[in-house]
């Protein structure tokens, strides 16, 4: 025993020490061993989390002071609006962009062709839904398998 110990008597629950036993015999040490490093463990933890506590209420003074919460939130709020204006715009010009594009064929497609015409929107549409569902990783290789695209248009 080191010189700079103290002996103390600990009561332990019966389930408890025959845990802290278990454990001393799978690690090849006594069960003093065990708790010594099991306490030393939890002190060195407990005093990590009160660090990490102290940093994090720092960090959280220093950006008060620096960024008050109300102005960042006004900033966010502006170009949350921004964006939403601005894809308000893209969705009024594509619907547009549908419609100038179906009333085309329309005109150019005898009344003769019109089930047939009926069924190349209701694919290009299940088309375009099922673009608008791929994840942004997708997109780029879908886009540029220009064979995939050949035949999804070749099938309408």
């Amino acid at each position: 025993m080191a010189k700079n110990t103290v002996k103390k008597s600990i009561d332990f629950p019966k389930e408890t020490f025959e845990k802290l036993e278990r454990l001393a015999v799978n690690r090849n040490q006594n069960v003093s061993e065990v708790i010594r490093q099991l306490v030393n463990k939890s002190l060195n933890l407990e005093s990590s989390r009160e660090d990490i506590d102290f940093i994090a209420d720092i960090i959280r003074q220093e950006l008060n002071s620096i960024y008050r919460l109300e102005d960042i939130k006004e900033i966010l709020d502006k170009q949350t609006n921004r964006l939403a204006k601005m894809m308000m715009k893209i969705g009024k010009m594509s619907t547009g962009q549908l419609f100038l594009l179906i009333s085309m064929f329309l005109e150019i497609v005898d009344s003769a062709d019109e089930d047939k015409f009926d069924a190349i929107l209701d694919k290009s549409m299940r088309n375009g839904v099922a673009y608008m569902q791929k994840k942004d990783f997708q997109v780029n290789d879908f886009l540029q398998d220009v064979d995939n695209l050949k035949n999804i248009a070749n099938e309408l």
